[in-house]
Protein backbone atom coordinates (compact mmCIF):
# COMPACT_ATOMS: atom_id res chain seq x y z
CA UNK A 1 0.00 0.00 0.00
CA UNK A 2 1.23 3.50 -0.87
CA UNK A 3 2.50 5.70 1.97
CA UNK A 4 0.78 8.71 0.38
CA UNK A 5 -2.97 8.58 0.04
CA UNK A 6 -4.35 12.01 -0.78
CA UNK A 7 -6.82 13.63 -3.15
CA UNK A 8 -7.72 17.28 -3.75
CA UNK A 9 -10.72 18.79 -5.57
CA UNK A 10 -12.91 21.91 -5.34
CA UNK A 11 -15.52 21.73 -2.57
CA UNK A 12 -18.41 21.93 -5.05
CA UNK A 13 -17.10 18.88 -6.94
CA UNK A 14 -16.67 16.91 -3.74
CA UNK A 15 -20.21 17.75 -2.67
CA UNK A 16 -21.67 16.94 -6.09
CA UNK A 17 -19.90 13.58 -6.23
CA UNK A 18 -20.82 12.63 -2.65
CA UNK A 19 -24.45 13.58 -3.28
CA UNK A 20 -24.58 11.30 -6.32
CA UNK A 21 -23.85 8.39 -3.97
CA UNK A 22 -27.04 9.07 -1.98
CA UNK A 23 -29.11 6.19 -3.50
CA UNK A 24 -26.56 3.71 -2.15
CA UNK A 25 -25.77 5.49 1.13
CA UNK A 26 -28.97 6.97 2.59
CA UNK A 27 -30.91 5.06 5.24
CA UNK A 28 -29.94 2.45 7.78
CA UNK A 29 -27.01 0.27 6.73
CA UNK A 30 -26.93 -3.52 7.11
CA UNK A 31 -23.48 -3.32 8.72
CA UNK A 32 -21.57 -0.30 10.11
CA UNK A 33 -18.74 -0.52 7.59
CA UNK A 34 -21.20 0.15 4.75
CA UNK A 35 -21.67 3.67 6.14
CA UNK A 36 -18.21 4.32 4.68
CA UNK A 37 -17.27 4.84 1.06
CA UNK A 38 -14.17 3.89 -0.89
CA UNK A 39 -12.10 6.90 -1.96
CA UNK A 40 -9.69 6.04 -4.78
CA UNK A 41 -7.20 8.96 -5.08
CA UNK A 42 -5.34 7.71 -8.15
CA UNK A 43 -8.58 7.14 -10.05
CA UNK A 44 -10.32 10.24 -8.62
CA UNK A 45 -13.44 8.18 -7.89
CA UNK A 46 -15.62 7.31 -4.91
CA UNK A 47 -17.77 4.23 -4.40
CA UNK A 48 -20.61 3.28 -2.03
CA UNK A 49 -22.50 0.01 -1.55
CA UNK A 50 -25.32 -1.32 0.67
CA UNK A 51 -25.66 -4.90 -0.70
CA UNK A 52 -28.77 -3.94 -2.74
CA UNK A 53 -27.47 -0.86 -4.58
CA UNK A 54 -24.02 0.45 -5.46
CA UNK A 55 -22.93 3.82 -6.82
CA UNK A 56 -19.63 4.84 -8.39
CA UNK A 57 -18.75 8.31 -9.60
CA UNK A 58 -15.78 10.43 -10.57
CA UNK A 59 -14.80 13.59 -8.71
CA UNK A 60 -14.37 16.26 -11.38
CA UNK A 61 -11.30 18.53 -11.41
CA UNK A 62 -9.58 16.27 -8.88
CA UNK A 63 -5.95 15.20 -8.54
CA UNK A 64 -4.71 12.48 -6.26
CA UNK A 65 -2.20 9.78 -5.56
CA UNK A 66 -2.18 6.55 -3.62
CA UNK A 67 -4.28 3.51 -2.88
CA UNK A 68 -7.98 3.47 -2.01
CA UNK A 69 -9.12 4.01 1.58
CA UNK A 70 -12.38 4.21 3.54
CA UNK A 71 -14.04 7.26 5.06
CA UNK A 72 -17.48 7.70 6.59
CA UNK A 73 -19.76 9.12 3.87
CA UNK A 74 -21.97 11.38 5.99
CA UNK A 75 -19.02 12.68 8.04
CA UNK A 76 -17.08 13.60 4.92
CA UNK A 77 -20.05 15.34 3.31
CA UNK A 78 -20.83 17.31 6.47
CA UNK A 79 -17.15 18.19 6.99
CA UNK A 80 -16.80 19.67 3.51
CA UNK A 81 -20.14 21.52 3.63
CA UNK A 82 -19.55 23.04 7.06
CA UNK A 83 -15.96 24.16 6.51
CA UNK A 84 -16.36 25.68 3.06
CA UNK A 85 -19.76 27.39 3.54
CA UNK A 86 -20.49 29.41 0.44
CA UNK A 87 -16.88 29.28 -0.74
CA UNK A 88 -17.51 26.17 -2.78
CA UNK A 89 -14.69 26.88 -5.21
CA UNK A 90 -12.06 26.42 -2.46
CA UNK A 91 -9.90 23.30 -2.69
CA UNK A 92 -10.53 20.46 -0.26
CA UNK A 93 -7.88 17.84 0.46
CA UNK A 94 -8.70 14.45 1.91
CA UNK A 95 -5.66 12.58 3.17
CA UNK A 96 -5.11 9.32 5.00
CA UNK A 97 -2.11 8.61 7.24
CA UNK A 98 -2.16 5.37 9.17
CA UNK A 99 -5.81 4.96 10.10
CA UNK A 100 -6.45 8.73 10.40
CA UNK A 101 -8.33 10.61 7.68
CA UNK A 102 -7.85 14.38 7.57
CA UNK A 103 -9.97 16.88 5.69
CA UNK A 104 -8.17 20.17 5.01
CA UNK A 105 -10.40 22.98 3.77
CA UNK A 106 -10.55 26.78 4.15
CA UNK A 107 -7.97 26.70 6.96
CA UNK A 108 -9.71 23.93 8.89
CA UNK A 109 -8.33 20.50 9.65
CA UNK A 110 -10.86 17.85 10.64
CA UNK A 111 -9.93 14.30 11.60
CA UNK A 112 -11.71 10.95 11.76
CA UNK A 113 -10.78 7.30 11.98
CA UNK A 114 -10.82 5.08 8.92
CA UNK A 115 -12.01 1.48 8.83
CA UNK A 116 -10.00 -1.39 7.38
CA UNK A 117 -10.65 -1.47 3.65
CA UNK A 118 -9.97 -5.22 3.56
CA UNK A 119 -13.17 -5.73 5.59
CA UNK A 120 -15.29 -3.84 3.06
CA UNK A 121 -17.55 -6.28 1.15
CA UNK A 122 -16.90 -6.77 -2.53
CA UNK A 123 -19.60 -5.52 -4.86
CA UNK A 124 -20.64 -8.20 -7.35
CA UNK A 125 -19.30 -7.92 -10.85
CA UNK A 126 -21.96 -8.30 -13.49
CA UNK A 127 -21.65 -8.06 -17.26
CA UNK A 128 -24.80 -6.85 -18.99
CA UNK A 129 -26.43 -9.40 -21.28
CA UNK A 130 -28.67 -6.74 -22.80
CA UNK A 131 -27.90 -3.03 -22.93
CA UNK A 132 -29.64 0.00 -24.45
CA UNK A 133 -28.84 3.71 -24.56
CA UNK A 134 -31.48 6.46 -24.30
CA UNK A 135 -31.59 10.27 -24.28
CA UNK A 136 -31.37 11.10 -20.57
CA UNK A 137 -34.15 13.69 -20.47
CA UNK A 138 -36.63 11.46 -22.34
CA UNK A 139 -35.84 8.47 -20.14
CA UNK A 140 -36.14 10.47 -16.92
CA UNK A 141 -39.44 12.07 -17.94
CA UNK A 142 -40.97 8.75 -18.97
CA UNK A 143 -39.83 7.14 -15.75
CA UNK A 144 -41.45 9.89 -13.67
CA UNK A 145 -44.70 9.60 -15.60
CA UNK A 146 -44.89 5.87 -14.98
CA UNK A 147 -43.72 5.39 -11.40
CA UNK A 148 -46.49 7.63 -10.04
CA UNK A 149 -48.80 4.60 -10.30
CA UNK A 150 -46.52 2.18 -8.45
CA UNK A 151 -47.92 0.81 -5.19
CA UNK A 152 -46.65 2.37 -1.95
CA UNK A 153 -47.56 -0.67 0.17
CA UNK A 154 -44.36 -2.55 1.06
CA UNK A 155 -46.38 -5.73 1.65
CA UNK A 156 -46.83 -5.93 -2.14
CA UNK A 157 -43.21 -5.75 -3.35
CA UNK A 158 -43.91 -6.73 -6.96
CA UNK A 159 -46.47 -3.89 -7.30
CA UNK A 160 -44.15 -1.45 -5.49
CA UNK A 161 -41.97 -1.64 -8.57
CA UNK A 162 -41.79 -0.70 -12.24
CA UNK A 163 -41.52 -3.28 -15.01
CA UNK A 164 -39.03 -2.62 -17.83
CA UNK A 165 -39.21 -4.43 -21.17
CA UNK A 166 -36.20 -3.80 -23.43
CA UNK A 167 -36.48 -4.80 -27.06
CA UNK A 168 -34.01 -3.83 -29.74
CA UNK A 169 -32.89 -0.67 -28.00
CA UNK A 170 -36.38 0.52 -27.00
CA UNK A 171 -37.88 0.28 -23.53
CA UNK A 172 -41.46 0.18 -22.35
CA UNK A 173 -42.33 0.70 -18.70
CA UNK A 174 -45.38 -0.36 -16.68
CA UNK A 175 -46.54 0.40 -13.13
CA UNK A 176 -49.74 -0.39 -11.26
CA UNK A 177 -51.18 -0.36 -7.75
CA UNK A 178 -54.28 -2.43 -8.77
CA UNK A 179 -56.51 0.67 -9.06
CA UNK A 180 -54.59 2.46 -11.81
CA UNK A 181 -51.82 1.63 -14.20
CA UNK A 182 -49.51 3.55 -16.49
CA UNK A 183 -47.25 2.82 -19.40
CA UNK A 184 -44.73 4.78 -21.42
CA UNK A 185 -42.08 4.12 -24.05
CA UNK A 186 -38.63 5.51 -24.91
CA UNK A 187 -36.74 4.84 -28.14
CA UNK A 188 -33.02 4.21 -27.90
CA UNK A 189 -30.14 2.29 -29.41
CA UNK A 190 -29.21 -1.27 -28.53
CA UNK A 191 -29.70 -4.94 -29.25
CA UNK A 192 -31.30 -7.87 -27.50
CA UNK A 193 -34.42 -8.41 -25.45
CA UNK A 194 -35.01 -8.69 -21.71
CA UNK A 195 -37.45 -7.82 -18.93
CA UNK A 196 -36.94 -6.98 -15.27
CA UNK A 197 -38.70 -5.31 -12.35
CA UNK A 198 -37.09 -2.54 -10.29
CA UNK A 199 -38.28 -1.16 -6.95
CA UNK A 200 -39.98 2.24 -7.35
CA UNK A 201 -38.39 3.61 -4.17
CA UNK A 202 -34.94 2.88 -5.57
CA UNK A 203 -35.93 4.54 -8.84
CA UNK A 204 -37.14 7.60 -6.95
CA UNK A 205 -33.76 7.95 -5.24
CA UNK A 206 -31.91 7.60 -8.55
CA UNK A 207 -34.03 9.59 -11.02
CA UNK A 208 -32.84 13.08 -10.02
CA UNK A 209 -29.31 12.05 -10.96
CA UNK A 210 -30.31 10.90 -14.46
CA UNK A 211 -28.85 14.00 -16.09
CA UNK A 212 -26.49 14.64 -18.96
CA UNK A 213 -26.81 13.46 -22.53
CA UNK A 214 -27.50 9.75 -22.13
CA UNK A 215 -28.64 6.95 -19.88
CA UNK A 216 -27.46 3.39 -20.45
CA UNK A 217 -29.71 0.65 -19.08
CA UNK A 218 -28.36 -2.88 -18.77
CA UNK A 219 -29.38 -6.19 -17.20
CA UNK A 220 -27.93 -9.60 -16.47
CA UNK A 221 -30.61 -12.26 -16.02
CA UNK A 222 -28.28 -14.68 -14.20
CA UNK A 223 -27.12 -12.30 -11.46
CA UNK A 224 -30.32 -10.18 -11.51
CA UNK A 225 -28.21 -7.01 -11.36
CA UNK A 226 -29.44 -3.91 -13.20
CA UNK A 227 -26.97 -1.26 -14.31
CA UNK A 228 -27.93 2.38 -14.87
CA UNK A 229 -25.14 4.57 -16.26
CA UNK A 230 -25.20 8.32 -16.83
CA UNK A 231 -22.48 10.75 -17.87
CA UNK A 232 -21.52 11.22 -14.20
CA UNK A 233 -22.39 8.11 -12.18
CA UNK A 234 -22.93 4.36 -12.45
CA UNK A 235 -25.60 2.66 -10.34
CA UNK A 236 -26.04 -1.07 -9.93
CA UNK A 237 -29.07 -2.44 -8.14
CA UNK A 238 -30.73 -5.81 -7.69
CA UNK A 239 -33.96 -6.58 -9.53
CA UNK A 240 -37.17 -7.27 -7.59
CA UNK A 241 -38.07 -10.95 -7.52
CA UNK A 242 -41.40 -12.13 -8.85
CA UNK A 243 -43.53 -12.14 -11.99
CA UNK A 244 -45.14 -8.83 -12.85
CA UNK A 245 -48.89 -8.96 -13.67
CA UNK A 246 -49.80 -9.22 -17.36
CA UNK A 247 -51.34 -5.77 -17.63
CA UNK A 248 -50.67 -4.69 -21.21
CA UNK A 249 -53.96 -6.20 -22.39
CA UNK A 250 -55.91 -4.04 -19.92
CA UNK A 251 -55.43 -0.99 -22.13
CA UNK A 252 -58.44 -1.02 -24.48
CA UNK A 253 -57.97 -0.67 -28.22
CA UNK A 254 -61.66 -0.06 -28.91
CA UNK A 255 -63.61 2.46 -26.81
CA UNK A 256 -67.19 3.64 -26.60
CA UNK A 257 -66.20 7.31 -26.79
CA UNK A 258 -63.30 9.75 -26.42
CA UNK A 259 -63.62 13.34 -25.21
CA UNK A 260 -60.95 16.00 -25.04
CA UNK A 261 -61.21 18.36 -22.07
CA UNK A 262 -59.47 21.58 -21.01
CA UNK A 263 -56.85 20.15 -18.68
CA UNK A 264 -56.18 23.19 -16.49
CA UNK A 265 -59.84 23.81 -15.62
CA UNK A 266 -60.52 20.12 -14.98
CA UNK A 267 -57.41 19.86 -12.84
CA UNK A 268 -58.42 22.82 -10.68
CA UNK A 269 -61.90 21.38 -10.24
CA UNK A 270 -60.54 18.03 -9.08
CA UNK A 271 -58.04 19.76 -6.80
CA UNK A 272 -60.80 21.75 -5.06
CA UNK A 273 -62.94 18.60 -4.82
CA UNK A 274 -60.15 16.77 -3.04
CA UNK A 275 -59.47 19.66 -0.67
CA UNK A 276 -63.11 20.24 0.26
CA UNK A 277 -64.16 16.59 0.61
CA UNK A 278 -63.59 14.05 3.34
CA UNK A 279 -60.55 11.80 3.05
CA UNK A 280 -60.91 9.04 0.45
CA UNK A 281 -64.18 10.52 -0.84
CA UNK A 282 -64.47 10.23 -4.64
CA UNK A 283 -65.23 13.11 -6.95
CA UNK A 284 -67.83 12.83 -9.73
CA UNK A 285 -66.79 13.92 -13.21
CA UNK A 286 -69.42 14.60 -15.88
CA UNK A 287 -68.24 14.79 -19.48
CA UNK A 288 -70.30 15.78 -22.50
CA UNK A 289 -69.72 17.41 -25.85
CA UNK A 290 -70.52 20.85 -24.41
CA UNK A 291 -68.17 20.63 -21.42
CA UNK A 292 -67.01 18.80 -18.30
CA UNK A 293 -67.42 19.58 -14.60
CA UNK A 294 -66.69 18.05 -11.21
CA UNK A 295 -69.19 17.41 -8.40
CA UNK A 296 -68.13 16.76 -4.82
CA UNK A 297 -69.07 17.04 -1.11
CA UNK A 298 -72.63 15.82 -1.59
CA UNK A 299 -74.32 17.24 1.56
CA UNK A 300 -77.88 18.07 2.61
CA UNK A 301 -78.05 20.89 0.06
CA UNK A 302 -76.78 18.75 -2.80
CA UNK A 303 -73.32 18.43 -4.35
CA UNK A 304 -70.87 21.28 -4.85
CA UNK A 305 -69.80 21.92 -8.45
CA UNK A 306 -66.76 23.17 -10.31
CA UNK A 307 -66.69 25.55 -13.29
CA UNK A 308 -67.34 23.88 -16.64
CA UNK A 309 -64.23 22.92 -18.58
CA UNK A 310 -64.42 23.17 -22.35
CA UNK A 311 -64.79 19.74 -23.94
CA UNK A 312 -65.42 18.18 -27.32
CA UNK A 313 -66.30 14.72 -28.58
CA UNK A 314 -63.43 13.22 -30.56
CA UNK A 315 -64.82 9.79 -31.38
CA UNK A 316 -67.69 7.44 -30.59
CA UNK A 317 -70.91 7.89 -28.61
CA UNK A 318 -71.96 11.50 -27.95
CA UNK A 319 -74.06 10.58 -24.91
CA UNK A 320 -72.98 12.36 -21.68
CA UNK A 321 -71.06 10.22 -19.20
CA UNK A 322 -70.68 10.59 -15.43
CA UNK A 323 -68.16 8.61 -13.38
CA UNK A 324 -66.61 8.64 -9.90
CA UNK A 325 -62.87 8.51 -9.17
CA UNK A 326 -60.28 8.93 -6.48
CA UNK A 327 -59.32 12.61 -6.98
CA UNK A 328 -55.65 12.01 -6.19
CA UNK A 329 -55.41 9.44 -8.97
CA UNK A 330 -56.93 11.92 -11.43
CA UNK A 331 -54.58 14.70 -10.32
CA UNK A 332 -51.55 12.42 -10.69
CA UNK A 333 -52.61 11.51 -14.23
CA UNK A 334 -53.28 15.11 -15.27
CA UNK A 335 -50.00 16.28 -13.77
CA UNK A 336 -48.02 13.73 -15.76
CA UNK A 337 -49.91 14.25 -19.02
CA UNK A 338 -49.58 18.03 -19.06
CA UNK A 339 -50.45 20.16 -22.07
CA UNK A 340 -53.62 22.16 -22.69
CA UNK A 341 -56.10 19.31 -23.18
CA UNK A 342 -56.48 15.76 -21.94
CA UNK A 343 -58.23 12.95 -23.80
CA UNK A 344 -60.56 10.80 -21.68
CA UNK A 345 -61.69 7.51 -23.25
CA UNK A 346 -63.97 4.84 -21.85
CA UNK A 347 -65.64 1.55 -22.65
CA UNK A 348 -68.17 1.28 -19.79
CA UNK A 349 -68.92 3.48 -16.79
CA UNK A 350 -67.83 0.80 -14.30
CA UNK A 351 -64.63 -0.08 -16.12
CA UNK A 352 -61.31 1.80 -16.15
CA UNK A 353 -61.08 5.15 -17.93
CA UNK A 354 -58.04 5.98 -20.03
CA UNK A 355 -56.32 9.36 -19.80
CA UNK A 356 -53.88 10.37 -22.51
CA UNK A 357 -52.52 13.51 -24.11
CA UNK A 358 -54.71 15.25 -26.67
CA UNK A 359 -54.67 13.61 -30.08
CA UNK A 360 -53.64 10.15 -28.85
CA UNK A 361 -55.84 7.43 -30.30
CA UNK A 362 -56.69 4.62 -27.85
CA UNK A 363 -55.24 2.04 -30.24
CA UNK A 364 -51.85 3.78 -30.44
CA UNK A 365 -48.89 1.94 -28.91
CA UNK A 366 -45.62 3.30 -27.54
CA UNK A 367 -47.30 6.37 -26.00
CA UNK A 368 -47.95 7.45 -22.43
CA UNK A 369 -51.28 6.12 -21.16
CA UNK A 370 -52.86 6.29 -17.72
CA UNK A 371 -55.70 3.89 -16.85
CA UNK A 372 -57.78 4.59 -13.70
CA UNK A 373 -60.45 2.35 -12.22
CA UNK A 374 -63.71 4.16 -11.63
CA UNK A 375 -65.43 4.00 -8.23
CA UNK A 376 -68.84 2.34 -8.30
CA UNK A 377 -71.46 5.05 -7.91
CA UNK A 378 -74.58 4.74 -5.74
CA UNK A 379 -77.60 3.45 -7.63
Amino acid sequence: MSDTQTITAPAKEWIAALTRLTPAMAGKKPTPILSSIIVAPSEQTIFGFDYATSASTAILDASGIGDPFLVHWRWLLDAIRSTTGRARSKPVTVKMVGNKVTVSAAGYELHTESADIDEYPSAPESLNEVEATFPAAEFRNALRRVKVAACTDDTLPILSAVQFNIRGGDVEMFATDRYRLTTDHVSGVGEGETSFVLNARTLKSIDRFLVGERVVLGFNSDTRWIEIVTDDVTYRTIATDGDYPKIRSLFPEQVTASFEVDLAVLKEGVKVAQFMSESFAPCYISVRDSGADVEFANGIFGPSKSPVAAASLMAGDSEPIKFAMNPQYVLDALQQIGGERVRISYTEVNKPFMFTAAGVDPAEVNVHKHLIMSVRMPS
